[in-house]
């Protein structure tokens, strides 16, 4: 059963949404999004984030699912790519209090939801 079908959009939406955006983690996996070069392929930093506490190694997940969902959703033409697939925004939101919080939390779930309805309209099958 492939998650990408345009029959199976609503699975990934549910499941997009009970588990908080996580799932996106299985659609950049399934879209072969993930680079082994790249910052979380390396074990030793998980590792290292987690001898202290885990509020690093949590932190870091976060960021992992931005960073998954924003190119989940570049693969799958999520309208608006140009503004969120910038790290800028994302910054720009942490940094600017109250209004820029309420910003990111809207483009956080634009990123984690949107990516379901262009699967129901047939963009992961390609």
């Amino acid at each position: 059963m492939s998650l990408l079908k345009k029959e199976n959009w609503l699975v990934c939406l549910l499941l997009t949404i009970l588990s908080e955006g996580v799932f996106n983690l299985v659609l950049a996996y399934f879209l072969k999004l993930y680079d082994k070069d790249a910052w979380y392929a390396k074990w030793y930093y998980w590792v290292l984030a987690c001898i202290p506490c885990f509020v690093p190694a949590s932190i870091m997940l976060i960021i992992l699912t931005i960073q998954m969902g924003v190119k989940v959703a570049g693969r799958l033409n999520v309208p608006g790519y140009q503004i969120y697939g910038l790290p800028y925004p994302w910054i720009l939101c942490i940094i600017v209090p109250v209004i820029g919080w309420v910003i990111f939390a809207v483009m956080f779930i634009y990123v984690m939801i949107w990516p379901s309805i262009m699967i129901k309209q047939g963009y992961g099958e390609a």
